[in-house]
């Protein structure tokens, strides 16, 4: 028997008592299209536009009956996708295309039962030449598709008075069409056929080539409602941007594949997107109904939402657009740890517990003020780094050291305003001995900001209710102290003082002169500037901070640009565990399912330092995230290779429509890449007020 993921009531139609008492099964609605009277301004077509818009409003999709793929022409694409997926996995991976998300993948561990080709253009004729078997059932796909869904785009914007806007709509559209197979699970497999997701499309048309039902729908009430295809029947969906459009009027339903039984499941999705902007309609925003996104470039925002790197939204549009603060300028959260009283057990331990675990949780990061580092310390240190990086770079370069990371590092072309080195061990006196000039200090200064680290941590560990664990991880917790100086760009120089990156630690804690640089990335993809006093710390989480949480925390994206015609000197004090880092138990829930495996931090570190892991996008992931065996194809040099990246089989027919050809990925594949594989962060607020 495969391994259920769900329980009894999970996935089952949602139930609706009625005044008898009795239950009955709540279904999508079936919309009838193939009838011959169905043309715009007959009756017909005006009860059927009535019935789209609340099919959209309540569940955001809809059966409709459409009977223009016949019994034969389905049969016959089902043997022919049989054959394709039956090809030897080397001759598979041999469909490759430029373009990202559109060529073989499968054999993916977490989902086994996925496996996907793609074809470029298949409403391009010489196109689908190179799937010879295809050819032609796959055109005749494609237009049939863009026939359903021009259609009810006409009937939504009609229903919504605004059909004067759909001519334009549809000049810009293009469409991509995807192919889908989902084979039964095998014994002790798990029956995830796909995982729950929204599309990021306009519409959405699904069509499943055999009676193989898997596609279960979450409603309003979440609650999940397993889709029947009748013969001859479609979905129609409604994607992120189409609810964005509609002012939030129409839903964009979660969906999901639950496998049962013992037969292969092969599905067709084509998605519609436009090559343009997208416009919330005027007539659509009222003062019941205030306009809640401005207009976004539909192309632009699927980029934006690949282009990231660790944040995946249940509402990723939302976070792209919604109106809520978009307007201002982010602020890192400022949380004092100076008071005298903020100890265990206490109200304000307890306040500032919440404080920084929203901080981090938002940001990965927080402005911390803490006094207890005395001024004269801070100038001191800093002082004696001007006289450390004044020394000969033969002297310099001395500083080495085992472990990644922890050894001197400058003088490269790509980063000339950029020097480090670093102290390992410097909360011992034997660690900071290595550096003579600055043993005092060094000892000293890391000594109260180890203090300030393990107060953040303990808090941490308290708010996620793991304080059993806090004790064993700070015994094994072990830090580096290192210097950075980032001097004036030259003429003709970049201003580059260090490239966007996160961090590999468990904390980072970080200290400056007053010359400022230090730039914080936001999951919205906008860059915060930092301008931190001399009793104020930054406390980042890093990658294993990340993993340790089950990816609740995000790992800090941040870079240096240098804006000042002074040189920078700051201060990091990186927080280690020397052994095994797992994620506890009480952090692996229905919600947050376990996303990595126990990993050794150097051991990481070692890893994070080879070609291979430097040309990824996010090392941890590849390193002990359960879709690691997908990584190698996923480098910076592979990742734009439609052939080597997508769970799903391709086609973009729009050429046949005369519609510009354009770069679109579709919702399908887009959970496993942004949230799964770390390529992205999340959605900036691209179209928000």
């Amino acid at each position: 028997m495969a391994a259920q993921l769900h329980s009894k009531n999970t996935g089952s139609r949602k139930t609706l008592k009625q005044d008898m008492g009795s239950e009955v099964e709540q279904k999508l609605p079936v919309l009838d299209f193939s009838k011959e009277a169905l043309k715009p301004g007959t009756n017909s077509w005006l009860l059927a536009c009535k019935d789209v818009q609340r099919a959209l409003e309540e569940f955001g999709c809809f059966v409709v009956l459409y009977d223009k793929i016949s019994d034969e022409f389905r049969n016959a694409f089902v043997g022919s996708l049989e054959e394709l997926f039956d090809l030897p996995t080397e001759t598979k991976m041999t469909n490759k295309y430029e373009k990202p998300l559109n060529g073989y993948v499968g054999q993916i561990p977490k989902l086994p039962l996925h496996e996907s080709l793609g074809i470029d253009c298949a409403t391009n004729f010489e196109e689908t030449k190179k799937f010879t078997k295809l050819i032609e059932r796959a055109y005749a796909f494609a237009k049939v598709a863009e026939e359903l869904d021009q259609m009810v785009a006409r009937m939504i914007f009609e229903s919504y008075g605004v059909e004067k806007y759909y001519d334009s709509y549809v000049g810009s559209i293009s469409y991509l069409l995807r192919i889908l197979q989902n084979r039964s699970p095998k014994e002790n497999e798990h029956n995830l056929g796909f995982v729950a997701h929204t599309d990021k499309s306009f519409t959405t048309v699904l069509y499943q080539n055999n009676q193989v039902n898997a596609l279960e729908v979450e409603t309003r009430n979440h609650e999940w409602i397993k889709v029947e295809f009748p013969p001859s029947s479609f979905i129609v969906m409604a994607g992120d941007a189409l609810m964005a459009w509609s002012n939030d009027r129409i839903l964009s339903p979660n969906h999901r594949v639950i496998m049962s039984g013992n037969e292969t499941r092969y599905s067709l999705a084509q998605f519609a997107f436009s090559d343009g902007e997208i416009h919330v309609p005027e007539e659509l925003g009222d003062e019941e109904r205030p306009l809640r996104y401005k207009s976004f470039d539909h192309p632009g925002l699927l980029r934006f939402f690949r282009s990231q790197d660790r944040y995946i939204s249940n509402s990723a549009i939302k976070a792209y657009c919604d109106r809520m603060g978009s307007e201002t300028q982010p602020k890192l959260p400022v949380i004092d740890l100076s008071d005298e009283n903020l100890k265990p057990g206490t109200d304000a331990w307890l306040l500032a517990c919440k404080e920084i675990k929203d901080a981090l949780e938002e940001y990965g990061c927080f402005e911390a003020i803490y006094h207890k580092i005395p001024l004269e310390l801070h100038n001191s240190i800093f002082s004696a780094m001007e006289d450390l990086f004044g020394l000969p770079l033969e002297t310099k370069k001395q500083k080495t050291s085992d472990r990644p990371y922890h050894s001197y590092f400058g003088q490269y072309s790509f980063l000339p305003l950029y020097e480090s080195l670093g102290v390992d061990n410097p909360t011992t006196v034997e660690g900071a001995q290595g550096f003579t000039s600055i043993i005092e200090t060094a000892h000293s200064f890391s000594k109260l900001v180890a203090e300030l680290s393990q107060m953040v941590t303990r808090m941490v560990f308290d708010m996620y209710g793991v304080q059993r664990l806090f004790d064993s991880h700070m015994e094994s917790t072990t830090y580096l102290l290192r210097c950075f100086k980032y001097r004036t760009q030259e003429e003709n120089e970049t201003n580059v003082g260090l490239h966007p990156h996160t961090d590999k630690t468990f904390i980072s804690i970080l200290n400056q002169n007053q010359v400022n640089g230090l730039q914080i990335g936001t999951k919205d993809g906008q860059w915060i500037d930092v301008n931190p006093s001399p009793s104020s710390f930054l406390i980042l989480a890093g990658d294993a901070f990340m993993a340790w949480s089950n990816d609740r925390v995000p790992s800090c994206d941040h870079q240096v640009t240098m804006k000042e015609n002074k040189t920078r000197y700051s201060l990091g004090l990186f927080a280690f565990k020397s052994g095994i880092i797992q994620v506890p138990e009480e952090l692996i829930d229905e919600k947050h399912p376990l996303l990595y495996k126990p990993f050794d931090h150097f051991s990481f570190l070692d890893f994070d330092r080879t070609p291979e892991a430097r040309k990824l996008k996010c090392s941890i992931k590849a390193y002990c995230g359960f879709f690691n065996s997908l990584w190698p194809f996923l480098t910076e040099n592979k990742v734009g290779n439609w052939g080597l990246v997508g769970t799903y089989g391709m086609f973009s027919p729009s050429s046949a429509s005369n519609l510009s050809e354009r770069t679109i990925i579709g919702e399908l594949f887009s959970l496993i890449v942004n949230q799964e594989l770390g390529l992205t962060d999340g959605p900036k607020p691209f179209c928000s007020y």
